[in-house]
């Protein structure tokens, strides 16, 4: 992206920070503060309606409550209990007690609540004489519901039962709670309420009243009720609906899709959820003014931070633009400075810069044909130089040919190893060479020191991999053989040996050449290592007998192959010395 922008035009990237800086910055917030406005408006007006459902599911426990309190009034009745437990001895006696004490039970609790349609207790004992509705026999074929419910409720157990209305829709509310002895140890009977749906009904009118909200009312995962309302689009009706009855929608209790806000209510008593959905419609229209007034305001500073960035931009670019447009009719025959009339900032520094660089190259110009008289001399220096190092070789080999006439073989291989090590050093006029080229040269260097160390110098050379196409600095192995000679083997007695061994491990070629000599003393060694680390001023390793070369051979590969690559050195008194290069392979 970077690299991208180093090459769009200058006016191409202000255009650019226009868009990024001020067109998205204003356009993003705008966004944002609208929806932030949106969302707490949507959120105050769902909060305000689960707060109106609350309040009114509130009312509805109250009168469920109501309801649930007749229990007591039959529980807490002993006369009540006394019938119920059958003691009285003849029909005459039922009926006089009944009229006497019961029916004006039945009665208060039937006059007690509107919603009340009925009560009625199923006796369990068979010497209790039943009376019309509102005392029935348990095991009567037609109370087997409330058979059912009663040998399933514990001690002060309750239970609501919801079933359809068939006037208004709205379910319906059955109650069951069991009747016991003083000292609950015998079911008496079950006292059966049945509630119309104007309990439901009044819960609803007090949600819905006035807007025309969609209802949905859920008995587990089936649908009891069903009020579209008339505000409410179909499509979006029944795409909330499939995800109710599907479950597919979201766990909270408020929550909006397609313009329309769901409110759900849990009633666990009855069993029921509810489900009411508001059109927001109507809510944003109301707030399409604001929403106007918001837009003009992003508008116009929209316009103003336009406006600023342009001045800005112009006068920076304006003056950049003509330098640019000068610096391409520049030429060898147009050399005239770019004048300028800004003041003394960045850009006044670059121009002041940039006339000072045109003054001096037209004073170059005027050096050219001296530059070309000095070229034409340093040519002919170069030729003298490559006639030096022919004659040379020429002269070996003639050398060579006399010893080889006179059957001198060591003196042959001598020569033929000194015009080899010299022409590698001489002719070349590359920094690099390959790896194979390197270990021969060294070779021919080991096989000049031969004749004069005779068999106090015995090496091997070990390429144990692949090196054909290694590129490596020129003369990074001759310094370390020549330490090996000079501060090594020559200064012990006996047999001198010298092993190179080129191995390979993952991506890096590892040179090892080691000698048999006298070693290197602890405190140099250190000395060494420090200066290789660079912990060390390299001037410390310049001492009479030696000098830099380990220092240098060491940077050459660590510029020439990077990071991980370099020089180690194994040394002991006595025990010889071990040079390590590990080479990078370049891929």
């Amino acid at each position: 992206m970077i690299r991208f922008l180093k090459s769009v035009r200058i006016v191409h990237k202000m255009i650019f920070g226009y868009i990024l800086l001020v067109l998205l910055p204003v356009v993003l917030s705008g966004a944002y503060l609208y929806h932030q406005f949106n969302s707490n408006v949507v959120n105050d007006f769902s909060q305000a309606k689960q707060q109106l459902i609350i309040q009114a599911s509130n009312s509805l426990k109250v009168s469920l409550t109501q309801v649930e309190s007749i229990h007591s009034l039959f529980q807490h009745n002993s006369q009540m209990l006394e019938y119920l437990k059958g003691l009285y001895q003849t029909p005459g006696d039922y009926v006089y007690y009944f009229l006497k004490d019961i029916r004006p039970i039945f009665t208060f609790a039937n006059n007690s609540n509107p919603s009340i349609e009925s009560v009625r207790l199923y006796k369990t004992k068979q010497a209790v004489m039943p009376v019309g509705k509102e005392i029935s026999d348990l095991l009567d074929e037609e109370s087997q519901e409330a058979r059912d419910v009663s040998q399933e409720l514990k001690i002060n157990q309750k239970r609501w039962i919801t079933q359809p209305s068939l006037s208004s829709g709205l379910p319906e509310l059955l109650f069951y709670q069991n009747l016991y002895t003083d000292n609950y140890t015998t079911r008496l009977g079950i006292l059966e309420i049945r509630v119309n749906d104007r309990i439901i009904g009044d819960f609803v009118e007090a949600v819905v009243s006035g807007d025309n909200t969609g209802i949905v009312v859920l008995k587990g995962d089936e649908s009891v009720y069903e009020n579209r309302g008339e505000q409410l689009k179909p499509d979006a009706y029944h795409a909330i609906l499939d995800k109710i009855l599907n479950r597919a929608a979201p766990k909270q209790t408020t929550w909006s899709e397609r313009g329309v806000l769901v409110n759900s209510l849990d009633i666990p008593d009855l069993q029921l959820k509810f489900y009411f959905m508001s059109s927001t419609n109507e809510l944003f229209s109301d707030l399409s003014k604001q929403t106007k007034n918001l837009a003009w305001i992003m508008g116009g500073l929209l316009l103003l931070l336009s406006a600023v960035y342009y001045a800005i931009a112009s006068v920076l670019t304006k003056r950049i633009l003509n330098l640019t447009k000068h610096m391409r009719r520049v030429n060898e025959n147009n050399l005239t400075p770019f004048e300028d009339k800004g003041n003394g900032d960045e850009i006044g520094f670059l121009i002041l810069s940039y006339n000072s660089l045109i003054l001096r190259i037209d004073e170059l110009l005027n050096t050219v044909h001296k530059a070309e008289l000095m070229k034409k001399e340093a040519d002919y220096l170069v030729l003298q130089a490559q006639v030096k190092p022919h004659f040379l070789y020429n002269t070996l080999e003639s050398i060579r040919m006399l010893a080889e006439i006179n059957d001198d073989n060591e003196v042959v291989d001598a020569i033929y190893s000194l015009g080899k090590l010299l022409r590698y050093s001489l002719s070349s006029q590359e920094n690099e060479s390959t790896l194979k080229k390197e270990l021969a040269n060294v070779t021919h260097y080991l096989d000049v020191h031969k004749p004069r160390l005779m068999e106090l110098l015995q090496y091997d050379i070990q390429v144990r991999t692949e090196i054909d196409d290694m590129r490596c600095p020129r003369f990074i192995l001759q310094p370390l053989l020549e330490n090996c000679i000079n501060h090594g083997i020559a200064k012990r007695r006996g047999k001198g040996e010298i092993v190179v061994i080129v191995d390979r491990e993952d991506d890096t070629i590892l040179i090892e050449i080691s000698d048999n000599g006298a070693g290197i003393p602890e405190e140099r060694l250190k000395v060494i290592r420090d200066v290789l680390d660079n912990k060390a001023d390299r001037s410390v390793l310049q001492t009479e007998d030696s000098g830099l070369g380990l220092y240098n051979v060491s940077e050459r590969i660590m510029a020439f192959y990077g990071e991980g690559s370099g020089l180690t050195i194994e040394s002991a008194v006595g025990q010889g010395t071990t040079y390590i290069l590990r080479l990078g392979v370049k891929r």
